[in-house]
C-alpha cells in the first residue's frame, strides 16, 4: 500500500471522525506481564504517560476512577506530565488525587523546554514524586528489591555515556530505566537494567489499521518503529506507553486511544508479554 495511499485514507476519516464530533478520546487500559527471577512475590506498576496537562474532568475523575479499581503498587510517570505551555493545573491534580500510591518521575521533552524546569522538579517532589535523576532510588514493594533511575529527556541520545548512566544504579535488585524516549535503543541497549520504560511517540497518533503501526512520532518522522507494546533491546525489555493526551498540536487521535499500562511483575523464567484483562 502507497504511503499516499495511506496519508489520504488517514486524513479522510480523521476529518469525518472530527466533523461528526467522535474524536478517539475512550480510555484504554493494556496489561501486560514480565516475569524475571529478581521478582519474589506479584507486584503490579502503572505507567501514565505523557499527559501533556490534559483534562479528564473534575478532579481528573475519568481517569482516575479507572485507576483506582486497578490497585497499583507503584506509579510510574514518564514524562510529558506537564506541557511546555500550559499551568500545570490538571497535571497537579492527577498527582494529588493518586499520592496514596508511590509514584516515580521523569522529565520529558516538553518539561526540558520550560525555563522554570527547576521550580517545576521542586513543586513535584513537594507533592511527594520522586525524581531519581543522577542516584538511584531504592525501593521494596511488596517484598521486591527496585532500583530505578530516571533519566532526564535531552535532546540528543550521544549526550549520554552508557557507563556514566549504568553508575547510577547501585544494586542488583530488578533494575527500571525511566527514559522518556523510545527511539534511543543504541544507548539502551548497552545499559545494565531489566526494563526500561517509555513514552513520547503517543502510539503513532494515527494508527493504520491494514498495517498495525503508527504513522509518525514526535522527532522520529513517519511509521516510527518504537511507538508501543513491550519490545527486546538487546536482552533488555523496553514498554513503550501511548500516553494519555488527547490531541498533539491540535491533531486529534485516530485508531489510536489514550492508554493506561497496567505491568504486573511475577518471579519465575524472564519472559513478556501482552495479556487479556
Amino acid at each position: 500500500m502507497k504511503l499516499k495511499t495511506i496519508l489520504a485514507g488517514s486524513a479522510a476519516a480523521a476529518a469525518a471522525i472530527t466533523a461528526a464530533g467522535l474524536p478517539y478520546n475512550k480510555i484504554d487500559t493494556t496489561y501486560y506481564r514480565l516475569s524475571s527471577g529478581k521478582i519474589k512475590n506479584d507486584m503490579r506498576i502503572i505507567v501514565l504517560a505523557d499527559l501533556h496537562d490534559q483534562d479528564y474532568g473534575e478532579n481528573m475523575e475519568k481517569l482516575t476512577e479507572k485507576i483506582h479499581p486497578l490497585k497499583p503498587d507503584l506509579i510510574l510517570l514518564p514524562g510529558d506530565l506537564c506541557e511546555e505551555k500550559k499551568n500545570d493545573v490538571h497535571s497537579f491534580c492527577l498527582i494529588d488525587q493518586l499520592k496514596q500510591y508511590p509514584m516515580i518521575y521523569s522529565t520529558g521533552n516538553h518539561e526540558e523546554h520550560r525555563p522554570d524546569l527547576p521550580t517545576l522538579l521542586y513543586k513535584i517532589r513537594k507533592m511527594g514524586v520522586s525524581i531519581p535523576e543522577q542516584r538511584s532510588d531504592i525501593l521494596d514493594i511488596c517484598g521486591n528489591a527496585l532500583e530505578i533511575v530516571a533519566l532526564p529527556c535531552v535532546k540528543r541520545e550521544s549526550f549520554y555515556d552508557p557507563a556514566e548512566v549504568n553508575g547510577r544504579f547501585r544494586t542488583e535488585a530488578f533494575r527500571i530505566l525511566m527514559s522518556h524516549r523510545p527511539n534511543w535503543v543504541g544507548l539502551y541497549g548497552q545499559i545494565d537494567c531489566d526494563l526500561i520504560v517509555s513514552g513520547h511517540a503517543h502510539g503513532g497518533q494515527w494508527r493504520c489499521p491494514p498495517l498495525h503501526r503508527g504513522l509518525v512520532a514526535p522527532s522520529v518522522g513517519l511509521f516510527p518503529e518504537y511507538t508501543e507494546g513491550i519490545h527486546d533491546i538487546n536482552g533488555r525489555k523496553m514498554l513503550i506507553s501511548r500516553g494519555l493526551t488527547k490531541k498533539t498540536h491540535g491533531v486529534i487521535r485516530l485508531f489510536n486511544n489514550p492508554e493506561i499500562v497496567v505491568l504486573d511483575l511475577t518471579g519465575g523464567k524472564e519472559n513478556a508479554e501482552e495479556v487479556a484483562a
